[in-house]
């Protein structure tokens, strides 16, 4: 049976767990584990030490709901998100999820994560408007990112992360995002390819 967003708000949050809709499905994904946490916690707080002192808007970690309009009862729940400030509410956050997509979301790959669930994940973002999407890569230490208005880019180790329309003046060292993380996990089968 297919649930509403309605449905999905009062579903019981299960520690751990990941919960999305889909179309109406409701889909879990357990705990990634280590890489995906440190390399979504280094680019929050990359993020947030740019975002916060010049006002720019909000960065969000996981757990930040997004539904997205344009398709039917589904929300979105980004590893890293940031919102422009003149999009946030007047009176602050509160506990309601957004009714729009991120200005940027961020993917992190884990060994749970299929192919088709992310790219999939993507092409919902797109289509909603989110204007910037990187997703990184813990275990070949990359970021593919994507931007609506500019050729898709793949970084490595050495390269540096910028924010284009986004966030103009942001950058950081892709190397900085994987500080700690060791070189030499590996995947399953199921491995992401950026198109």
């Amino acid at each position: 049976m297919l649930m509403t967003v309605e449905e999905y708000l009062a579903y019981p949050s299960i520690e751990g767990v990941t919960m999305e809709l889909v179309r109406g499905e409701l889909r879990m994904s357990p705990s990634p584990g280590n890489p995906h946490g440190s390399a979504i916690a280094r680019l929050v707080v990359l993020l947030a030490n740019y975002v916060d002192p010049l006002r720019l808007g909000r960065v969000f970690g996981d757990g930040t709901g997004y539904e997205l309009l344009q398709l039917p009862r589904t929300v979105r729940i980004p590893d890293a998100s940031f919102v422009r400030a003149d999009r946030i509410p007047a009176r602050g956050l509160g506990p309601d999820i957004f009714k729009f997509a991120p200005d940027l979301a961020v993917e992190v790959l884990s060994p749970t994560n299929r192919a088709s669930a992310l790219q999939e994940k993507i092409d919902d973002y797109r289509v909603s408007g989110t204007t910037l999407i990187w997703v990184v890569d813990p275990i070949r230490r990359t970021v593919v990112s994507m931007a609506n208005d500019a050729a898709e880019r793949l970084l490595h180790e050495g390269d540096v992360l910028t924010g284009g329309r986004v966030l103009p003046d942001f950058s950081c060292d892709v190397a900085q995002i994987f500080d700690g993380i060791a070189r030499d996990l590996e995947y399953g089968d199921d491995e992401f390819e950026p198109t």
